[in-house]
């Protein structure tokens, strides 16, 4: 009856044990995450400054997800007296994106020939070429897209050779 009970304890244990949480060591670790579209979608909005003339106006981006095919349509608005345009229109650029980040590559009308990278961590860099159909020869940035922000500061390098310093500051609404 003993010998009965240890085999029948034995084996309740067992059933136990193989049911029971494996401790962390065991568990297969977490993947580390790719490009997540999702956390930079939203309307942004803020102001943008040129640090060394003063001249600043309101900023809106509009940042819409196509996640079938991988695209994002970034809708910009930038009103006073942005690259010397006085209120431009808004505008709209395209981005692909994969699990390393997203890039703006191609031509605008008002930021000429772009060459803009987000990586999964929302850290933006920009070159431009350019702009404004070549009145302004270049601009060059860098910032920041997540926690509900996106800022940049950006150089500007005018047709005589000087720049001027910027900064775009926006909160998602």
């Amino acid at each position: 009856m003993i010998k009965k009970l240890i085999i029948s304890f034995s084996i309740l244990l067992l059933v136990l044990t193989s049911c029971a949480k494996k401790p962390a060591t065991e568990q297969s670790p977490a993947k580390p995450g790719g490009f997540d579209v999702t956390k930079f979608i939203g309307t942004y909005e803020g102001t943008w400054t040129n640090k060394t003339t003063g001249a600043s106006g309101p900023a809106v981006i509009t940042i819409v997800a196509n996640e079938e095919n991988k695209t994002v349509s970034l809708t910009l608005d930038f009103g006073g007296n942005y690259l010397g345009i006085n209120d431009p229109p808004a505008f709209t650029l395209t981005a692909s994106y994969d699990e390393n980040g997203a890039a703006v590559r191609g031509k605008s009308e008002i930021l000429g020939q772009m060459d803009i990278t987000i990586d999964k961590d929302g850290n933006i860099i920009g070159n431009l070429k350019d702009l404004v159909g070549g009145t302004i020869p270049s601009m060059t940035y860098t910032g920041k897209i997540g926690d509900g922000q996106l800022n940049t500061d950006y150089t500007v390098t005018l047709s005589d050779g000087t720049t001027t310093t910027s900064e775009l500051r926006t909160i998602k609404k």
